[in-house]
C-alpha cells in the first residue's frame, strides 16, 4: 500500500517545476530528471507530503472538489524511503512539496520535519528543495532555512487579477508575494546554497508574456531570485479548466529564452520584443528578434565591444563572449 501511495504522490508532484525534463512514463513516477544551470542532469526524488487539499484552485489535480483518491505520508516515511533510494544511487536530491490539508502551518511543519529527520537522523548532507505553502507562518519559513538547500513558493500568476481567475482561495499579495518577500529577506541573512525560486502557470489565466516577464524582472532585481520556472498549463480531467487548451510548448520555450536575457544577459524587461498582443513571437528567438529591431546596434566592432555588448549578438553566449575577449588580448581578430 505504501508503495502505491508513494507512486501517486510522486505522480501528483509533476505539476511543480524544478527544471526537470519529463521523459516517457516510468514505473517510478517520483524520480524526475532535473536539468541544472550548466546542463547537468540529476535525478530528484520528487513527491508530495499529501494530496489532500482544502483549496479549490480551478486548474489543480488536487483541488478540493475533485473526486480523486487522497493519500498522505508521514515525515518518517518520506525520509526513510528517500534515503534508501539515495543510498542506492537512484536519486541525488529531494524535492518536497504538498497540498494543504486543513492547516498550512501543520502541513508545513511536517515538511520541515522530513528535512530535519534526513539531516539529523540519517546525516544526509545533500540537496533538499522545500516548498513553502501559501499561509505558512514566518517562523516556519525561517525554520525551513535550517535544513533546506533551496526554498520556493509558487506565485502561479503575474498579478492579483490573473490569480483570481484560477484560484479564489489564494491572496496574491498576502498569501504569496508577502511570503516571497520574507523568504528573500531571510535569504539575504542566511543565504541558501541553491537560492530561492518561484513558478508561474502559463496559459490558464489569460496572462500576456509581457506581464510574466515584467514581473519576473522585478523578482530577479528586487528579491534576488535564483530561478523562475514557467510551467505550461496542462488541462486535468474533472477540473473546471479541463476543456481549456494546453499551453503551446513553444511558448514555454520562448519564455525561458526571454528569461535568460533578463536574468543573465543584461537585458531589461522593456527591451524584450513582443507582438501586438504583448506575447513573445513563437516563430523567432527573442534575442534574434531584438537584433532585427535594433539595426543601429550593428555592426559591432568585435575587438572593442565589451562583454555585455557581445552577449547581445545572436549566436554568442557566455562561453563564446569570454573566448573572444581572451583571444583578442593576444591578437586582433580579423
Amino acid at each position: 500500500m505504501e508503495e502505491r501511495i508513494i507512486k501517486v504522490l510522486g505522480e501528483n508532484a509533476k505539476y511543480d517545476s524544478c527544471g526537470f525534463i519529463r521523459k516517457k512514463e516510468s514505473f517510478l513516477p517520483f524520480i524526475y530528471p532535473s536539468v541544472g544551470e550548466k546542463g547537468r542532469i540529476c535525478n530528484l526524488f520528487k513527491i508530495l507530503l499529501t494530496n489532500k487539499c482544502k483549496s479549490n484552485c480551478l486548474y489543480c489535480v488536487n483541488r478540493r472538489d475533485r473526486d480523486y483518491p487522497r493519500y498522505s505520508l508521514s515525515p518518517h516515511q518520506i525520509a526513510e524511503t528517500f534515503y534508501q533510494f539515495w543510498k542506492k544511487g537512484y536519486v541525488e536530491g529531494l524535492f518536497l512539496s504538498s497540498a494543504i490539508d486543513e492547516d498550512a502551518n501543520e502541513t508545513q511543519e511536517k515538511m520541515i520535519k522530513t528535512a530535519e529527520i534526513l539531516r539529523k537522523k540519517y546525516g544526509y548532507k545533500g540537496y533538499i528543495h522545500l516548498k513553502i505553502l501559501p499561509g505558512a507562518d514566518e517562523y516556519l519559513i525561517k525554520k525551513a532555512f535550517l535544513f533546506a538547500t533551496r526554498i520556493s513558493i509558487n506565485m502561479e500568476a503575474p498579478s492579483t487579477r490573473h490569480l483570481s481567475k484560477i484560484s479564489k482561495d489564494k491572496d496574491f499579495s498576502k498569501n504569496l508575494l508577502k511570503r516571497l518577500k520574507y523568504i528573500s529577506k531571510i535569504n539575504k541573512e542566511i543565504p541558501l546554497p541553491a537560492g530561492i525560486t518561484t513558478q508561474f502557470i502559463v496559459g490558464a489565466a489569460g496572462e500576456k508574456d509581457k506581464e510574466i516577464i515584467g514581473f519576473s524582472y522585478y523578482l530577479y532585481k528586487n528579491l534576488g531570485l535564483k530561478r523562475i520556472y514557467y510551467s505550461g498549463f496542462i488541462p486535468v480531467i474533472n477540473t473546471p479548466l479541463e476543456n481549456l487548451p494546453a499551453c503551446n510548448q513553444k511558448r514555454e520555450v520562448r519564455l525561458y529564452q526571454a528569461d535568460i536575457l533578463i536574468r543573465k544577459y543584461g537585458f531589461k524587461s522593456s527591451e524584450i520584443p513582443y507582438d501586438e498582443n504583448g506575447n513573445l513571437v513563437l516563430e523567432k528567438d527573442p534575442k534574434l528578434l531584438w537584433a532585427e529591431k535594433n539595426p543601429s546596434f550593428f555592426p559591432l566592432e568585435i575587438n572593442k565591444a565589451d562583454f555585455e555588448e557581445l552577449l547581445r549578438v545572436p549566436g554568442i553566449g557566455f562561453k563564446s563572449a569570454k573566448k573572444i575577449i581572451e583571444i583578442r588580448k593576444e591578437n586582433k581578430i580579423n
